[in-house]
């Protein structure tokens, strides 16, 4: 399968990342940012506000992206184990401007793409609110997908992680949050 993307644009996608990656210590240890929720996907997304006391795990995951497909499994397995100790998952996703094969698409074409891939690949975070913006993003600096935010029960982000984790390493950081007053 080819995906084309328009004539010079990964030249900025290179220097976003490189940019956002510099800021990406700064949020460790910062109150987590509001999610942008006018549109979204399942269960309306609460705000960070109102999940005060609870701990949280933002997954920012792409339609095209497989490693954000694999972390369902990882995500699920662990929802499962944290869940009844309070853990809420979100899951912000956002607009690419192309569905299927690369086809180019406008949010209107784009964003029944996005539920139907949902549906397909995320039935398992079948209870998973998915706030849909692009804002949500550039808040978070999600340069990467899949990218796992981990927020204390005092909305503090605890980790930061762009790209896939591990049960074991997740597992690890849930637990050391849940040990926080």
């Amino acid at each position: 399968m080819k995906i084309s993307f328009p004539a010079g644009a990964l030249i900025p996608i290179l220097f976003s990342s490189i940019a956002g990656a510099a800021d990406l210590p700064k949020l460790e240890g910062q109150p987590a940012p509001n999610l942008e929720a006018s549109v979204w996907f399942g269960p309306k997304p609460p705000s960070i506000a109102s999940l005060h006391g609870k701990p949280v795990l933002l997954f920012f995951w792409a339609h095209w992206c497989p490693d954000c497909k694999s972390e369902v499994f990882v995500i699920e397995n662990l929802m499962r184990k944290y869940g009844s100790k309070g853990l809420t998952l979100i899951g912000p996703t956002r607009y690419y401007g192309y569905v299927a094969r690369g086809a180019p698409a406008t949010p209107e074409v784009e964003k029944p793409y996005i539920d139907v891939i949902r549906r397909e690949y995320y039935t398992l975070l079948n209870k998973m609110p998915v706030p849909l913006s692009d804002a949500n993003f550039v808040k978070y600096g999600a340069e990467a997908t899949p990218t796992l935010v981990l927020l204390d029960r005092q909305g503090i982000v605890r980790w930061y992680h762009p790209g896939a984790a591990t049960e074991q390493e997740l597992g690890a950081r849930i637990e050391a949050v849940l040990q926080r007053p």
